[in-house]
């Protein structure tokens, strides 16, 4: 008897979900001129009312455009040169020569990356003397304007700019591949203004 009465309390309850299943069915078609439209009524909860009003962007669509002067994460062209990584930067450095001309437009645009990604660690002299470098701050920006910087050919420093070295991180995602080159010129510059000799290799 007590196991016939659950059920039939059991049916009963599934009744009534049912009927205000259709109820809230029903009232999803409705007018929102009376009130009854379920959005409407929904939005009056206050965890589901930021939801009804919410932008949806297509798949393939920017929620929003890029900043203005955003640096571009890579070149118009792609990325030319096969991948390598840490280890072969020797033998990379050995090979790679500067595509581009140490013009005017090209050191203005090497200048305007790197004061925009590397002078944080390595200074607008190049010194590394940047402003998160120092007591309770990051422990290290090495000189680009002395020391082993000088020795390295122009190859080699454009592959520490795309797969890092040391505490450098990679800048592959952030840098294009014609823009590492211009900082390589903007970098050649500041070495001649420090007094420094560089490297035959490179075009003056």
């Amino acid at each position: 008897m007590i196991s016939h009465r659950g059920s039939a309390v059991r049916a009963a309850s599934g009744r009534r979900f049912a009927a205000l299943a259709l109820i809230a069915v029903g009232a999803a078609g409705c007018t929102d001129w009376a009130g009854y439209d379920l959005d409407y009524l929904l939005g009056r909860i206050p965890v589901l009312s930021t939801m009804r009003s919410t932008v949806s962007y297509d798949p393939q669509s920017f929620a929003r455009l890029p900043a203005p002067n955003t640096v571009p994460v890579e070149s118009p062209a792609g990325e030319i040169l096969p991948p390598f990584d840490q280890t072969q930067l020797d033998s990379v450095g050995a090979v790679l020569t500067n595509p581009l001309e140490p013009t005017a437009e090209v050191l203005a645009r090497g200048e305007f990356v790197y004061n925009n990604l590397c002078f944080s660690c390595h200074g607008a002299g190049g010194v590394g003397n940047g402003p998160v470098v120092g007591p309770g701050k990051f422990p290290l920006g090495p000189t680009l304007v002395g020391g082993t910087a000088l020795t390295r050919s122009d190859g080699y420093i454009y592959g520490v700019i795309r797969v890092g070295r040391g505490l450098m991180p990679p800048y592959a995602d952030r840098i294009s591949h014609n823009d590492r080159w211009a900082v390589v010129h903007y970098i050649r510059q500041l070495q001649r203004q420090a007094g420094a000799t560089v490297p035959p290799t490179t075009a003056q």
